[in-house]
């Protein structure tokens, strides 16, 4: 049990503790173990104050005035501060000792101090979180902290906080120890593999591509009020090129492992005896000796011998690269599908993602981005091309100051890994993680991987249609929000003057189906009972509306979905249950409109434009080899719409807004559809309404119009307008009366009344009832 002072605040234990470090010499005190602290040798120590050897009076008085001035000064001298984060709450428990016992072979010395926060399991003799001193064959406990969640980026962020108060210096070594997994969330929501730093007891993961380890990043700058100089991952596959994009903004240098990290990790004993040696060192110069440090600790040093990587990387030097790679990507990507870029991709330098993989093969996700990007070269053909691509690698080459190996496997490694997985199926299943790291923002390394797979089957995601008040010419603004997709995505807009509903079934029976194979189930109800496709092995089943629908001009159908499918890349090819959504205008022969796999975990709405037919079939198909338990389909809330006065009236817009004017008085529906380049049509988004009250002034399609138009007039039931057009000066040039009109539609043959072509220019239009009167402008050009 660890026997502390509670008298004192953690300040001034720290203070009294450096206190006595700085008088040890002048009055031979035994500072091994001050009274307040006990070491992890558990030697029992008296709480008493006599116990420091200070019998007289004036003494007292006298080592009050030194700690005063102390207090003062307290930590000004150190050059460095190490700060090792040690999580092993975890499967590392036992490992922890022996690192910190490596640690204290050295200890910290007036100009260099190593800190330590250390969280070990439940079941340890020291189950509970401790900020600790590394003293030479001493470990000082300075705080009990409890049960801790080392994952927890506050943790980490107040260890740092704790550092920079007690043991401030010119440069700080913050070292992650623990396991490491690179950038990943994980696959499926039951994975653990997910980035860095795991702690058992609050079954918890610090994440990379959701954002903590950046949070906290950006917070520790903010306490150091500078960089952290160099950032240490004593942690397995951290060496990526997505790590070091989430902590680019507060961190100079990065030293990390793009393989699996040999059990035993860095050889604390090595790196703090040269840093004690040398405190003067600069984080340019520390940074790759540490490299050369832990590579040679490897190579029949005083870690043995095993296969091992590290490289440290400056993140300055790597921003500048990765800006540069952005264009050069673009580049990359014309050339994806050829088979030089395949090849490159299977002769590259590959990671083992798992402990018992070695050596890594062709299919591991994680590459050597250096080593792809100089065999990716060879796919390049233009010259120029070449050169710009060349720029990029030479970039990524100067940010890695340093790297070291030991194995011939991995004789390739060149300092920097990137996610590059060997198959579009393993890459479908972690991209929307993937979109929310800094390097994706900043390169778009997902647009190359989509072309280089060249099968996307993604479709681009739904979105929200807006729009502005309706202003006093009858104008307003459609707008609605870019839809996330690893392709250009363009739009189509639909205008609808009338929806009707003339479907609906809320999946409680299947009185209005042809079912072969569905069952009713409440499983995940919405809100009653739903369709589900059930399960087994070789199942194909089919649910087929009874009755045809009527669509006069075009329609859409509308249902729920929740699902959990296979989709697996398995003996080079895809393996997958599919749920299919199909369509026949003779109740034989169906098309599919959709076709969708993987998981969509939650109840989510599905909207799909529905052909023109007088007669149109609707059915549902699911196919799959039962090989997951607890998988298929469940569908709910089936509905079906009929639209009149149907039209798009904006096809492939690369704008996400489009501005109507002049719209005839009437009420109006809009949807917007996206769809990409890989021909994906994302689902339709929802209706929404528009109410034009006041009639518009007359207007010519097409406009300006070249030798004839039509001229469409909107104006109340209950007139017989005339419409006349006139010069800009005044002169009558034609009328028309209201037997001419057609509906609202006058077409006019850019005659006069002499039956003479008029000149190009400008012409008002006067549309005149009993008492209406609406005024417009033409435009006629030659």
């Amino acid at each position: 049990m660890v026997k502390r002072c509670t008298s004192l605040d953690t300040r001034n234990r720290i203070l009294i503790y450096n206190f006595f470090l700085n008088i040890h010499g002048a009055f031979d005190l035994d500072t091994d173990a001050p009274f307040f602290m006990m070491t992890t040798t558990y030697k029992k120590r008296n709480n008493a104050i006599s116990q420091i050897g200070i019998s007289s009076f004036s003494k007292l008085i006298f080592l009050a005035v030194i700690l005063c001035n102390f207090v003062v000064k307290n930590s000004a001298a150190l050059d460095w501060t190490v700060m090792v984060y040690m999580c092993a709450d975890n499967g590392m428990n036992y490992q922890s000792y022996d690192d910190l016992n490596e640690m204290k072979e050295v200890g910290s010395s007036e100009r260099v101090k190593i800190i330590v926060q250390v969280d070990n399991l439940a079941g340890d003799i020291q189950p509970y979180g401790r900020r600790c001193v590394i003293n030479q064959n001493q470990i000082v406990q300075l705080e009990n902290l409890g049960e801790i969640d080392m994952a927890d980026p506050q943790a980490l962020i107040e260890f740092v906080r704790f550092g920079y108060r007690y043991f401030n210096a010119q440069k700080y070594l913050l070292i992650l120890w623990d396991h490491g997994n690179g950038w990943p969330i994980g696959y499926y929501p039951s994975s653990k593999d997910k980035a860095v730093i795991y702690d058992e007891s609050h079954n918890n993961w610090m994440g990379v591509a959701d954002g903590e380890l950046n949070y906290a990043v950006k917070e520790i700058k903010k306490i150091l009020r500078k960089n952290v100089a160099i950032l240490g991952f004593d942690a397995c596959l951290m060496g990526m090129a997505e790590v070091a994009g989430e902590i680019a903004e507060g961190v100079d240098y990065m030293f990390a492992s793009e393989e699996v990290l040999p059990y035993d990790g860095l050889p604390y004993n090595d790196l703090i005896s040269y840093l004690i040696q040398n405190p003067n060192i600069s984080a340019k110069d520390l940074a790759p000796n540490m490299v050369s440090i832990a590579t040679n600790s490897y190579n029949n040093g005083s870690q043995g011998r095993e296969e091992c990587t590290f490289s440290a990387i400056d993140l300055k030097q790597f921003d500048a690269a990765h800006n540069k790679f952005s264009s050069s990507l673009t580049i990359l990507s014309r050339y994806a599908k050829t088979p030089e870029m395949r090849q490159a991709r299977n002769s590259v330098q590959t990671f083992a993602i798992e402990c018992d993989s070695y050596p890594a093969g062709p299919n591991d996700d994680y590459i050597d981005l250096i080593d792809f990007l100089e065999l990716s070269i060879n796919a390049v053909t233009n010259a120029n091309d070449k050169t710009e691509c060349q720029k990029a690698i030479d970039l990524f080459k100067k940010s890695v100051v340093a790297k070291g190996y030991v194995g011939n496997y991995l004789a390739r490694a060149k300092g920097i890994a990137v996610w590059f997985p060997d198959n579009y199926i393993a890459f479908k299943h972690q991209y929307l993680d993937y979109q929310n790291l800094q390097w994706q923002k900043n390169v778009n390394w997902l647009y190359f991987l989509n072309n280089f797979y060249g099968i996307d089957d993604i479709k681009p995601s739904s979105v929200n249609l807006i729009r502005s008040s309706i202003g006093g010419k009858n104008d307003f603004r459609l707008m609605w929000n870019k839809s996330h997709d690893l392709a250009p995505v363009r739009y189509d807009l639909l205008q609808i003057n009338s929806i009707e509903q003339i479907f609906e079934d809320n999946c409680d029976s299947f009185s209005s189906w042809l079912n072969d194979g569905f069952v009713l189930s409440s499983l995940y109800n919405y809100p009653r009972t739903c369709f589900y496709t059930g399960i087994g092995n070789n199942v194909s089943i089919k649910l087929t509306i009874k009755d045809s629908v009527n669509l006069t001009e075009a329609g859409f159908l509308s249902f729920l979905t929740h699902y959990y499918t296979e989709e697996n890349y398995c003996n080079n090819s895809i393996k997958r249950d599919v749920f299919y959504v199909e369509v026949s205008e003779d109740g034989n022969n169906y098309l599919p409109i959709d076709s969708f796999y993987g998981k969509n975990i939650g109840w989510t709405e599905h909207r799909y434009l529905l052909p023109q037919s007088d007669y149109l079939w609707i059915r549902f198909r699911y196919t799959t080899d039962g090989t997951y338990p607890d998988s298929g389909v469940f569908i709910d809330n089936i509905k079906i719409y009929k639209f009149s006065d149907f039209r798009r009236i904006g096809e492939n817009l690369e704008d996400t807004f489009l501005y109507l004017f002049n719209m005839p008085q009437d009420k109006y529906y809009y949807m917007i559809q996206p769809i990409d380049s890989f021909g994906n049509i994302g689902f339709l988004s929802s209706a929404q309404e528009v109410l034009i009250e006041n009639y518009c002034e007359p207007f010519s399609l097409p406009s300006p119009f070249f030798t004839d138009c039509n001229i469409y007039c909107d104006f109340p039931a209950d007139q017989e307008p005339s419409l006349y057009i006139y010069t800009l000066s005044g002169e009558l040039i034609k009328k028309f009366t209201y037997d001419d009109f057609i509906g609202n539609v006058v077409y006019w043959n850019g005659k006069n009344e002499s039956g003479k072509e008029i000149a190009s220019g400008l012409y008002l239009v006067l549309l005149k009832g009993k008492n209406f009167t609406r005024v417009g402008k033409i435009a006629k050009v030659k």
